[in-house]
Protein backbone atom coordinates (compact mmCIF):
# COMPACT_ATOMS: atom_id res chain seq x y z
CA UNK A 1 0.00 0.00 0.00
CA UNK A 2 1.92 3.35 -1.18
CA UNK A 3 1.38 6.78 0.74
CA UNK A 4 -0.63 7.91 -2.90
CA UNK A 5 -3.11 4.84 -2.33
CA UNK A 6 -5.39 3.49 -0.10
CA UNK A 7 -5.42 0.25 -2.63
CA UNK A 8 -3.68 -2.66 -1.58
CA UNK A 9 -0.23 -3.52 -3.90
CA UNK A 10 -1.42 -6.10 -6.56
CA UNK A 11 0.09 -9.74 -5.06
CA UNK A 12 2.20 -12.15 -6.44
CA UNK A 13 1.15 -15.31 -8.11
CA UNK A 14 -1.89 -13.46 -10.10
CA UNK A 15 -2.88 -14.59 -13.43
CA UNK A 16 -4.80 -12.30 -15.74
CA UNK A 17 -5.52 -11.06 -19.19
CA UNK A 18 -4.93 -7.87 -20.35
CA UNK A 19 -8.17 -7.20 -23.00
CA UNK A 20 -6.71 -4.07 -24.70
CA UNK A 21 -3.58 -2.79 -24.96
CA UNK A 22 -1.61 -1.37 -28.10
CA UNK A 23 1.64 -3.33 -28.92
CA UNK A 24 3.18 -3.04 -31.02
CA UNK A 25 2.28 1.11 -31.18
CA UNK A 26 3.87 4.10 -32.62
CA UNK A 27 6.11 5.43 -29.68
CA UNK A 28 6.05 8.94 -28.68
CA UNK A 29 9.10 10.85 -29.66
CA UNK A 30 11.30 7.61 -30.13
CA UNK A 31 10.65 7.64 -25.81
CA UNK A 32 13.73 5.08 -24.41
CA UNK A 33 11.70 4.79 -20.91
CA UNK A 34 9.67 1.57 -22.70
CA UNK A 35 11.25 -1.68 -23.00
CA UNK A 36 10.93 -2.96 -26.86
CA UNK A 37 7.59 -4.73 -27.88
CA UNK A 38 9.12 -8.56 -27.66
CA UNK A 39 10.61 -7.84 -23.73
CA UNK A 40 7.02 -6.30 -22.82
CA UNK A 41 5.31 -9.53 -24.34
CA UNK A 42 7.88 -12.02 -22.59
CA UNK A 43 7.43 -9.86 -19.38
CA UNK A 44 3.49 -9.99 -19.50
CA UNK A 45 3.94 -14.04 -19.77
CA UNK A 46 6.10 -14.31 -17.52
CA UNK A 47 4.50 -12.67 -14.87
CA UNK A 48 1.03 -14.31 -14.97
CA UNK A 49 -0.28 -12.89 -18.53
CA UNK A 50 -2.50 -16.22 -20.00
CA UNK A 51 -3.34 -14.07 -23.16
CA UNK A 52 -2.92 -10.73 -24.62
CA UNK A 53 -5.43 -8.99 -26.60
CA UNK A 54 -3.62 -5.90 -28.68
CA UNK A 55 -5.83 -3.41 -30.59
CA UNK A 56 -5.30 -1.64 -33.73
CA UNK A 57 -6.65 2.33 -34.56
CA UNK A 58 -6.39 2.14 -38.51
CA UNK A 59 -4.48 0.50 -40.98
CA UNK A 60 -0.93 0.91 -39.87
CA UNK A 61 -1.02 -0.70 -36.72
CA UNK A 62 -2.73 -3.23 -38.15
CA UNK A 63 0.20 -3.70 -40.06
CA UNK A 64 2.42 -3.51 -37.53
CA UNK A 65 0.48 -5.64 -35.66
CA UNK A 66 0.29 -8.82 -37.94
CA UNK A 67 4.09 -8.39 -38.03
CA UNK A 68 4.52 -8.62 -34.54
CA UNK A 69 2.36 -11.22 -33.73
CA UNK A 70 2.88 -13.67 -36.44
CA UNK A 71 4.07 -17.14 -35.22
CA UNK A 72 3.29 -15.96 -31.70
CA UNK A 73 1.44 -17.98 -29.06
CA UNK A 74 -0.86 -16.34 -26.60
CA UNK A 75 -1.50 -13.56 -28.38
CA UNK A 76 -4.65 -11.76 -30.43
CA UNK A 77 -5.77 -8.62 -31.78
CA UNK A 78 -9.14 -6.84 -31.83
CA UNK A 79 -9.29 -5.10 -35.41
CA UNK A 80 -10.16 -0.99 -35.24
CA UNK A 81 -10.38 1.89 -36.64
CA UNK A 82 -10.09 4.52 -34.45
CA UNK A 83 -12.76 7.83 -33.62
CA UNK A 84 -9.27 9.79 -33.17
CA UNK A 85 -8.22 7.86 -36.73
CA UNK A 86 -11.82 9.54 -38.22
CA UNK A 87 -10.96 12.84 -36.61
CA UNK A 88 -7.38 13.60 -37.36
CA UNK A 89 -6.53 11.59 -40.27
CA UNK A 90 -5.87 13.74 -43.60
CA UNK A 91 -8.49 13.19 -46.29
CA UNK A 92 -6.37 11.86 -49.11
CA UNK A 93 -4.59 9.35 -46.36
CA UNK A 94 -8.32 8.61 -44.99
CA UNK A 95 -9.69 7.58 -48.50
CA UNK A 96 -7.12 5.22 -49.40
CA UNK A 97 -6.42 3.26 -45.86
CA UNK A 98 -10.10 3.14 -45.23
CA UNK A 99 -10.26 1.06 -48.51
CA UNK A 100 -7.60 -1.04 -47.45
CA UNK A 101 -9.07 -1.45 -43.80
CA UNK A 102 -12.24 -2.15 -45.35
CA UNK A 103 -10.85 -4.97 -47.45
CA UNK A 104 -8.90 -6.36 -44.68
CA UNK A 105 -11.81 -6.62 -42.20
CA UNK A 106 -14.02 -8.10 -44.56
CA UNK A 107 -11.91 -10.73 -45.80
CA UNK A 108 -9.63 -12.18 -43.05
CA UNK A 109 -12.05 -12.56 -40.29
CA UNK A 110 -10.44 -15.65 -39.11
CA UNK A 111 -7.37 -13.56 -38.32
CA UNK A 112 -8.60 -11.52 -35.61
CA UNK A 113 -10.72 -11.78 -32.24
CA UNK A 114 -12.98 -8.69 -32.40
CA UNK A 115 -14.04 -5.18 -34.66
CA UNK A 116 -12.49 -2.81 -32.54
CA UNK A 117 -11.60 -0.30 -30.96
CA UNK A 118 -14.40 1.24 -32.88
CA UNK A 119 -16.29 4.31 -31.52
CA UNK A 120 -17.13 8.17 -30.71
CA UNK A 121 -14.66 10.50 -28.87
CA UNK A 122 -16.30 13.52 -28.06
CA UNK A 123 -13.39 14.72 -26.34
CA UNK A 124 -11.11 14.81 -29.30
CA UNK A 125 -14.09 16.09 -31.46
CA UNK A 126 -15.22 18.98 -29.99
CA UNK A 127 -17.37 20.46 -32.53
CA UNK A 128 -20.67 19.20 -33.87
CA UNK A 129 -19.27 19.17 -37.78
CA UNK A 130 -16.40 16.48 -36.07
CA UNK A 131 -18.35 14.57 -34.08
CA UNK A 132 -21.26 13.79 -36.72
CA UNK A 133 -18.17 12.56 -39.00
CA UNK A 134 -17.41 10.09 -36.65
CA UNK A 135 -20.93 8.98 -36.03
CA UNK A 136 -21.48 8.95 -39.84
CA UNK A 137 -18.21 6.41 -40.64
CA UNK A 138 -18.98 4.34 -37.45
CA UNK A 139 -21.82 3.90 -39.27
CA UNK A 140 -20.04 2.38 -42.02
CA UNK A 141 -18.18 0.26 -39.34
CA UNK A 142 -21.49 -1.17 -38.15
CA UNK A 143 -23.16 -1.76 -42.15
CA UNK A 144 -20.21 -3.78 -42.83
CA UNK A 145 -19.53 -5.83 -39.91
CA UNK A 146 -22.96 -6.12 -37.87
CA UNK A 147 -23.38 -9.57 -39.75
CA UNK A 148 -20.28 -11.32 -38.74
CA UNK A 149 -19.68 -13.25 -35.96
CA UNK A 150 -17.37 -10.92 -33.99
CA UNK A 151 -17.64 -8.56 -30.71
CA UNK A 152 -17.51 -5.68 -31.09
CA UNK A 153 -14.31 -3.28 -28.54
CA UNK A 154 -16.14 0.53 -28.26
CA UNK A 155 -13.95 3.45 -27.29
CA UNK A 156 -16.77 6.04 -25.92
CA UNK A 157 -15.57 9.30 -24.41
CA UNK A 158 -18.30 12.07 -23.45
CA UNK A 159 -17.74 15.54 -23.63
CA UNK A 160 -16.10 16.76 -20.78
CA UNK A 161 -18.16 20.12 -19.12
CA UNK A 162 -15.71 22.55 -20.83
CA UNK A 163 -15.92 20.52 -24.10
CA UNK A 164 -18.64 22.43 -25.34
CA UNK A 165 -19.33 23.04 -28.99
CA UNK A 166 -19.51 27.09 -28.81
CA UNK A 167 -21.79 27.45 -32.10
CA UNK A 168 -24.17 24.31 -31.42
CA UNK A 169 -24.02 25.40 -27.25
CA UNK A 170 -27.42 23.40 -26.61
CA UNK A 171 -26.45 20.41 -28.55
CA UNK A 172 -27.58 17.24 -27.04
CA UNK A 173 -23.90 15.78 -27.71
CA UNK A 174 -22.53 18.36 -25.20
CA UNK A 175 -23.70 16.88 -22.19
CA UNK A 176 -21.70 14.49 -20.15
CA UNK A 177 -23.54 11.30 -21.64
CA UNK A 178 -23.89 12.35 -24.73
CA UNK A 179 -21.54 10.14 -26.72
CA UNK A 180 -22.89 6.77 -24.63
CA UNK A 181 -26.82 8.18 -25.26
CA UNK A 182 -25.53 8.08 -29.29
CA UNK A 183 -23.70 4.92 -29.26
CA UNK A 184 -26.49 2.85 -27.37
CA UNK A 185 -29.19 4.99 -30.26
CA UNK A 186 -26.80 3.39 -33.23
CA UNK A 187 -26.26 -0.50 -31.43
CA UNK A 188 -30.47 -0.41 -31.15
CA UNK A 189 -30.39 0.69 -34.93
CA UNK A 190 -27.78 -1.95 -36.17
CA UNK A 191 -29.48 -4.57 -33.91
CA UNK A 192 -25.95 -5.35 -32.30
CA UNK A 193 -26.96 -7.48 -29.44
CA UNK A 194 -25.55 -6.09 -26.28
CA UNK A 195 -23.78 -9.36 -25.26
CA UNK A 196 -21.22 -8.81 -28.18
CA UNK A 197 -20.06 -5.10 -26.87
CA UNK A 198 -17.41 -4.29 -24.86
CA UNK A 199 -17.22 -1.33 -23.48
CA UNK A 200 -13.21 -0.35 -23.18
CA UNK A 201 -11.42 1.64 -20.64
CA UNK A 202 -15.14 2.41 -19.08
CA UNK A 203 -15.42 5.65 -17.08
CA UNK A 204 -19.35 6.43 -17.12
CA UNK A 205 -20.54 8.62 -15.89
CA UNK A 206 -21.67 6.34 -12.70
CA UNK A 207 -25.12 5.81 -13.94
CA UNK A 208 -24.10 3.57 -16.55
CA UNK A 209 -21.69 1.51 -14.54
CA UNK A 210 -25.15 -0.23 -13.06
CA UNK A 211 -27.19 0.20 -16.19
CA UNK A 212 -25.27 -0.92 -19.29
CA UNK A 213 -24.31 -4.66 -17.31
CA UNK A 214 -28.09 -5.03 -16.80
CA UNK A 215 -28.82 -5.02 -20.58
CA UNK A 216 -26.27 -7.48 -20.81
CA UNK A 217 -23.09 -5.31 -22.18
CA UNK A 218 -19.40 -5.91 -20.73
CA UNK A 219 -17.44 -3.06 -18.92
CA UNK A 220 -13.56 -3.15 -18.93
CA UNK A 221 -11.45 -1.55 -16.19
CA UNK A 222 -8.11 0.07 -17.23
CA UNK A 223 -4.95 0.41 -14.61
CA UNK A 224 -5.54 3.67 -13.83
CA UNK A 225 -8.31 2.90 -11.92
CA UNK A 226 -5.78 1.23 -8.97
CA UNK A 227 -5.17 5.16 -8.35
CA UNK A 228 -7.94 7.02 -9.70
CA UNK A 229 -10.56 7.12 -7.97
CA UNK A 230 -13.39 8.20 -10.16
CA UNK A 231 -11.98 5.06 -12.55
CA UNK A 232 -13.13 2.88 -9.70
CA UNK A 233 -16.33 4.37 -8.83
CA UNK A 234 -17.37 3.79 -12.91
CA UNK A 235 -17.67 0.55 -12.08
CA UNK A 236 -18.17 0.11 -8.24
CA UNK A 237 -22.18 -0.95 -8.76
CA UNK A 238 -20.95 -2.98 -12.12
CA UNK A 239 -21.57 -7.14 -11.19
CA UNK A 240 -17.83 -8.71 -11.13
CA UNK A 241 -19.54 -11.33 -13.87
CA UNK A 242 -19.75 -8.14 -16.42
CA UNK A 243 -16.04 -6.72 -15.94
CA UNK A 244 -12.85 -7.68 -17.74
CA UNK A 245 -9.37 -6.09 -17.27
CA UNK A 246 -7.06 -3.43 -19.71
CA UNK A 247 -3.84 -1.49 -19.58
CA UNK A 248 -4.50 0.08 -22.73
CA UNK A 249 -1.37 0.67 -22.87
CA UNK A 250 0.99 2.94 -23.18
CA UNK A 251 -1.83 4.86 -21.52
CA UNK A 252 -3.12 4.38 -18.50
CA UNK A 253 -0.59 4.12 -16.01
CA UNK A 254 -1.74 2.51 -12.68
CA UNK A 255 -0.35 6.21 -11.88
CA UNK A 256 -1.83 8.54 -14.37
CA UNK A 257 0.84 10.39 -13.84
CA UNK A 258 3.64 8.00 -13.77
CA UNK A 259 5.67 6.48 -16.72
CA UNK A 260 4.15 4.92 -19.75
CA UNK A 261 2.44 1.79 -19.26
CA UNK A 262 3.47 -1.84 -19.93
CA UNK A 263 0.56 -4.72 -20.00
CA UNK A 264 2.08 -6.81 -17.10
CA UNK A 265 0.34 -3.42 -15.07
CA UNK A 266 -2.83 -4.64 -16.05
CA UNK A 267 -2.77 -6.61 -12.58
CA UNK A 268 -3.31 -3.09 -11.25
CA UNK A 269 -6.79 -3.90 -12.71
CA UNK A 270 -7.31 -6.69 -10.66
CA UNK A 271 -6.44 -5.12 -7.28
CA UNK A 272 -8.58 -1.70 -8.09
CA UNK A 273 -11.58 -4.06 -8.30
CA UNK A 274 -10.87 -6.22 -5.78
CA UNK A 275 -11.03 -3.05 -3.94
CA UNK A 276 -13.80 -1.50 -5.10
CA UNK A 277 -15.94 -4.72 -4.54
CA UNK A 278 -14.55 -6.06 -1.49
CA UNK A 279 -13.24 -9.32 -2.83
CA UNK A 280 -10.03 -10.83 -2.74
CA UNK A 281 -7.50 -10.40 -5.98
CA UNK A 282 -7.79 -14.31 -6.26
CA UNK A 283 -11.31 -14.22 -6.42
CA UNK A 284 -11.26 -11.03 -9.10
CA UNK A 285 -8.78 -12.32 -11.03
CA UNK A 286 -10.28 -15.85 -11.71
CA UNK A 287 -13.29 -14.48 -12.19
CA UNK A 288 -11.96 -11.41 -14.81
CA UNK A 289 -10.09 -14.28 -16.84
CA UNK A 290 -12.89 -16.21 -17.10
CA UNK A 291 -14.92 -13.45 -18.45
CA UNK A 292 -12.23 -12.62 -21.39
CA UNK A 293 -11.83 -15.85 -22.17
CA UNK A 294 -15.53 -16.26 -22.65
CA UNK A 295 -16.23 -12.95 -24.46
CA UNK A 296 -13.67 -13.29 -26.71
CA UNK A 297 -14.19 -17.03 -27.41
CA UNK A 298 -10.79 -18.18 -26.65
CA UNK A 299 -9.28 -21.32 -25.96
CA UNK A 300 -5.88 -21.38 -23.95
CA UNK A 301 -4.50 -24.82 -24.69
Amino acid sequence: MTKKNLVPEPEDGLKFIDVHCHLPFPRPKKDDRLPSDEVQLNNYLDSGGLYLITSTIDYNTLNLTLKFINGKNFIGFSCGWAPQTVTYTTKQKYDEEWRKWKDYVENHQSDYLAIGEVGLDFHHAPTLEKRSKQISELEKIFEITRDFDKPYVLHVRNAAQHEVDKKNPDHRFNTNDGATKEMLRMLENYNISPSRVLWHCFSGPDIYGAMLPQQGFMLSVPSSAYSVKKWRRATTNSPLDSLVTETDSYYQHPFLRGPLNVPSNVKYSIAAIAYSHNLTQEEVSQKTVENALNFFEIEIK
